[in-house]
């Protein structure tokens, strides 16, 4: 008995032991918040890297494409050893800090520079990463992981370390000099980033020198708008980010509405002007539901300008979706803007705009308004808008963005053919394609139209010649699978202004095929016949958008969401995709 008692005590004193280990060891999930600056505009944190992992192994797209994609079925499983190193930070430091990692993406400021007849937007980025583990296992994991993403990224990159402010950064550098990418270990937290003053700024935010987000009361309003707590992956964008991410597109795309230089300087000094006054903070979240992902996203605006689009943005009381019978099955995308009356909404949003600025700004912006239309085909928006229906639709007919067709609904076919007429211009040839008489223009640049069963189709020559001939054959974007099962899935009946359909297999094709470009991710050779089967059943992505209270709201289903997009550019399967 006395033995039996002894070997009880040392077991219970083992149990014991152990239970203090696993206390000891414990982590207890932080506010990432409190890790980047309070100056950062845009702001992405996700706490748990096994739950994504996880939701996105479960998605319907993965369990269709994993297999033909070569992937081992055990991807994304959590398996004992990995519960073991969440627990008890006992195992591989990798294993460890995967398990445990809380991580923050914080965007600071971009850098814009010629690149021929474009001009090229760097984000300052940082990647924050809370491993709850000791700094020495922290840096065996990063610095591997980091090191091969330089190699892949780079080839031969040049390593280079040294210390900055009681840290070591270690640099990774293309040959060239012109990228590079660096992290840094303070404790049990790693930086990650594209430029070192980025970095050395979360580094001091983390030795309090500097104000963090954290306590941010527009942070938590906006997490409350898009249900972030307890979301697999959570986004901010402060109203200073909102600003600069506008002036950034003012400048990249001023040049496609406008010709005059000075007009186009002009623009992009008034948008940020206008960005200040008419927009708020934007937020993100990400979820899974029925076997897709869910992004959620909500754009905060003033309150007037809320109240002043509130009556022109009401959608119709019942849905027109016609159009998607006038395009090719093929079709990538389109976008279905369904407005009670299309002219007053304009009217809305143009007085909306104005409402907000000076006599030189509202001008400036009426300007624009005037020519914001012109890359849809319409040149006379008021007269236009007065002229259709409800439903109007922009469709890309593949991934390029070279061109789009227009399909309206033709209330007022008298006064659109007149406005047709004089958009296309002298000289106009007519061809026939089935049932349809084309109207193609002697210029080139003036495109083509086509008025048949009520709707107005206005594109390119080929690409309105093309919807003729699709419907002519009966192998309409109505007719195929994938559309037909989003559209089920976003039902017609969405109270929303903007419903948008993307084709999600070329973004699925390129999230399967980046993973399975990851070490130890296949397992057997791509199976090109069964990936392009398995592709063919992927429904497209469906946005429903529509103004509620306080500003826009956006959903977003797909088979990836955001992290598939996140994955390509992070996780490439060649060097080539990668520019950190």
């Amino acid at each position: 008995m006395r033995i039996v008692r002894r070997i009880l005590l040392a077991v219970g004193v083992l149990v014991l032991l152990a239970a203090v280990w696993v206390w000891w060891n414990r982590y207890q999930k932080v506010d990432m918040a409190a890790y980047v600056p309070a100056e950062t505009l845009v702001y992405l944190e996700a706490n748990s890297l096994p739950d994504i992992t996880s939701a996105v192994t479960s998605t319907d797209a993965w369990k269709a494409l994993a297999a033909p994609g070569g992937i081992r079925p055990s991807v994304g499983e959590l398996g004992w050893l990995s519960r073991l190193a969440m627990w008890t930070g006992i195992g591989p430091a990798e294993a460890v800090v995967f398990s445990r990692a809380q991580v923050a993406v914080a965007v600071l400021g971009f850098d814009a520079a010629d690149a021929g007849e474009t001009l090229k937007v760097k984000p300052r980025y940082a990647v924050v990463i809370e491993t709850h583990t000791s700094s020495a296992r922290a840096r065996v994991a990063v610095e591997k992981r980091v090191g091969d993403f330089a190699r892949r990224a780079y080839i031969e990159p040049r390593i280079e370390r040294r210390q900055t402010d009681g840290s070591e950064l270690v640099v990774w550098s293309s040959p060239g000099g012109d990228r590079r990418i660096m992290a840094a270990i303070t404790g049990s937290v790693a930086v990650i980033g594209n430029d070192e003053t980025t970095v050395r700024t979360c580094l001091a935010v983390r030795r309090g020198e500097r104000q963090s987000l954290a306590g941010d009361a527009q942070i938590e309003v906006m997490r409350e708008r898009v249900a972030g707590h307890g979301a697999l992956a959570f986004g901010y964008v402060s109203p200073h980010g909102a600003a600069r991410l506008l002036e950034v597109g003012a400048t990249l795309y001023a040049g496609r509405f406008l010709e005059d230089p000075r007009a186009q300087g002009a623009m992009a000094a008034t948008l940020p002007q206008l960005a200040s006054k008419i927009l708020g903070s934007l937020g993100w979240s990400a979820r899974m539901t029925g076997g897709i992902l869910e992004d959620r996203y909500f754009l905060s605006l003033p309150s007037g300008v809320t109240a002043r689009l509130r009556d022109p943005l009401i959608p119709p009381d019942t849905m027109s979706a016609g159009a998607s019978e006038f395009l090719p099955s093929d079709t990538f995308s389109l976008s279905r803007y369904n407005l009670r009356d299309p002219e007053a909404a304009w009217r809305g949003l143009n007085g909306a705009l104005i409402s907000q600025l000076d006599t030189l700004g509202a001008f400036i912006v009426s300007q624009f308004m005037e020519v914001a239309l012109k890359p849809y085909r319409i040149d006379q928006p008021d007269t236009f808008l007065r002229a259709v229906g409800s439903e109007l639709v922009t469709a890309r007919l593949d991934n390029s963005g070279e061109s789009t067709v227009t399909i309206v609904e033709a209330r007022d076919e008298k006064s659109l053919r007149e406005l047709t007429a004089r958009r296309l211009g002298a000289g106009a040839k007519t061809e026939r394609v089935g049932e349809a008489e084309l109207l193609v223009a002697a210029e080139e640049e003036r495109g083509a139209a086509a008025f048949l069963n009520g709707r107005l189709l206005m594109g390119a020559a080929a690409d309105v010649r093309r919807c003729l001939e699709a419907r002519m054959k009966g192998a309409t974007l109505s007719q195929s699978r994938a559309f037909i099962e989003a559209a089920r899935l976003a039902s017609m009946n969405n109270p929303s202004s903007v419903m948008t359909y993307t084709d999600d297999k070329e973004s699925a094709r390129t999230f399967i095929t980046a993973i399975a470009g990851q070490r130890g991710a296949s397992a057997q050779p791509f199976s090109e016949t069964e990936f392009q089967h398995a592709l063919g059943q992927i429904p497209f992505a469906v946005s429903a958008t529509r103004l509620i209270e306080g500003g826009f709201e956006r959903t977003t289903r797909s088979s990836f969401g955001q992290f598939g997009a996140l994955a390509a550019q992070f996780a490439p399967a060649s060097s080539t995709q990668t520019t950190p």
